[in-house]
């Protein structure tokens, strides 16, 4: 369901302003007639003025109260306006309208949360002619008594779209598309670095919820809000690098190369995707990663562990790179990293840092598909104080939530030296910043171990968890880490800590499960490609023919 079906279905083209409730795309139209169009939001809503016009109507400008988007052009933002000359229009802020008279624009509004409030700006700087976009497509639809698209629609629409790129537009054979659990993060990351140190010549693309997300020079954005764009992207771009799967509507075209390098590191706790349980209960992700099955080329891995476990969970029977964890190579620069972990976050640069990860649980009422946040069990003052007591020194906890629970911790009521970086881009970053790591069942747990930090587990509902959540790739309590189940015993097994026998377990561990980062598993992958896109330079890729 589009942005346009989800306001009228939820009653938002109903103004509180019972004027603009009568607005048409006629009315509009005949007060168009001979007047500069300005257009005043760059959201997704105003994909339906590109939609009815496209070029047809000349579009003098855009406004948005954003700033982030203010400076963007309205094609990287809205999939309608790709490819047309007005989705060319550069975005401003309101001062626009001082270069022309009242009479001579008329404005339109396509924010579907705030066109209320924006009709009220337009007021008050006296401009009198603007109309919204929701209501006009809402009053059409409801003269015409014109059902909802359905999103079966709209996954026939993108396909459609994928179809007519591989048919019509080339690939670049210089171009790699990448996709990560987040924006410009996780492996992909670090093998964009590493092919930026050895290249200059390639187009990397990125695809990003934010783009104003920062990426280094030689670096593109693409929007994943424009779906246009992407497909176009992807369908255009000689290799994929993704750690999720690839869009269904996405077509692989003869020629092209897909490395998947999954979202951990070099050796994972839980059974996943095809070789877990909870999965043979979800057809339909069932079909999203026996898709990817047929898809992938290579797939990134770090261990001989990781190898094997990862032809279990992905069925994959091709060639495996194990060319060790890109991203844990971030592991190996602590003093960068610390520098830039306590100046994003004003800590004292004399304290030190322990960093708490724990991972989701399925929700009980929706079952294993769903994610639900827990109530933060640790208690950080007495843990505060044991580290102190342990290791001496001033200690700050950063706490860091899963990704899909990042927005759920309740900052209100914990001491000042909590610090909250679940949203923080990098969590290798983080780890390197920090001295010490718990966790409970979060693979996390193994990358502090790559680079012998101390690693404690407080598993508060370890019962529970083996009985009802995932299957485990390694028994819990052959870990390498201390295993508490309560505040206290945590406690206890700080004071405990024999750092010695702690790093030769560590080692020990690594070396049962073929694990041996060394900081250059990026410089490998890199190389790679790079090698890859120079062998097939100048092999022809056809264009797709459904």
């Amino acid at each position: 369901m589009n942005i346009i079906d989800f306001s009228i279905e939820k009653g938002k083209h109903i103004s509180k302003n019972t004027n603009l409730n009568q607005q048409t795309w006629s009315d509009f139209e005949k007060e168009a007639f001979n007047k500069r169009v300005i257009l005043f939001g760059g959201g997704a809503c105003a994909g339906g003025y590109f939609k009815r016009y496209g070029d047809s109507l000349i579009l003098e400008g855009a406004i948005d109260n954003d700033k982030r988007k203010q400076g963007l052009c309205l094609d990287e933002l809205i999939p309608e306006a790709f490819e047309l000359e007005a989705g060319k229009t550069e975005i401003s802020d309101v001062s626009l309208l001082d270069l022309y008279n009242q009479d001579e624009i008329v404005i339109v509004i396509t924010s579907t949360n705030f066109y209320e409030e924006i009709a009220l700006q337009l007021e008050q700087i006296g401009i009198k002619s603007y109309f919204v976009l929701l209501i006009m497509e809402a009053n059409r639809r409801f003269s015409l008594n014109t059902e909802l698209k359905s999103s079966d629609n709209e996954v026939l629409e993108k396909i459609q779209f994928a179809e007519y790129c591989c048919q019509e537009k080339s690939i670049n054979r210089k171009k790699i598309f990448f996709k990560a659990y987040g924006d410009y993060t996780d492996h992909g990351k670090y093998i964009t670095e590493a092919l930026l140190k050895i290249r200059s010549d390639l187009d990397l693309v990125w695809a990003v919820t934010d783009l104003g997300t920062d990426v280094p020079e030689g670096v593109r954005k693409v929007f994943m809000g424009n779906w246009k764009r992407f497909i176009y992207e992807m369908e255009t771009s000689i290799m994929w690098i993704f750690d999720l799967p690839v869009p269904e509507y996405v077509i692989k075209r003869q020629g092209q190369l897909y490395i998947q390098t999954k979202h951990w590191s070099s050796i994972t706790l839980k059974k996943f995707y095809l070789d877990a349980s909870t999965f043979q209960k979800v057809p339909e992700k069932i079909e999203v990663w026996k898709r990817e099955r047929e898809l992938i080329d290579h797939i990134i891995t770090g261990s001989d562990f990781d190898t094997v476990s990862c032809r279990r969970g992905f069925e994959f029977q091709g060639e495996v790179l194990q060319y060790g964890s890109p991203r844990s190579d971030g592991l190996f620069h602590e003093k960068e990293n610390r520098n830039k972990v306590y100046e994003y976050y004003h800590l004292k640069k004399n304290c030190k840092a322990l960093i708490y990860a724990p991972t989701y649980r399925f929700s009980k009422e929706y079952g294993k598909t769903v994610p639900e946040s827990r109530n933060v069990e640790l208690n950080f003052e007495l843990i505060k104080n044991t580290l102190e007591k342990r290791f001496g020194g001033e200690w700050y906890i950063l706490v860091r939530l899963h990704p899909s629970l990042a927005n759920d911790f309740e900052k209100a009521g914990t001491p000042e030296f909590v610090i909250d970086v679940s949203l923080y881009g990098d969590s290798q970053e983080l780890i390197s910043a920090s001295d010490i790591l718990i966790s409970d069942y979060s693979s996390i747990m193994f990358e502090a171990a790559f680079v012998k930090k101390p690693v404690f587990l407080f598993a508060t509902d370890l019962q529970d968890y083996i009985a009802n959540e995932y299957e485990l790739l390694i028994p819990y309590h052959e870990l390498p880490f201390p295993v508490a189940e309560s505040n206290e015993e945590l406690e206890q097994n700080i004071l405990k800590l024999n750092l010695e026998s702690y790093k030769e377990n560590v080692e020990s561990f690594l070396d049962r499960y073929g694990v041996h980062e060394d900081g250059h598993a990026s410089d490998r992958t890199a190389a790679f490609i790079s090698d890859w896109i120079q062998k097939n330079e100048v092999k022809e890729c056809r264009l797709y023919r459904s």
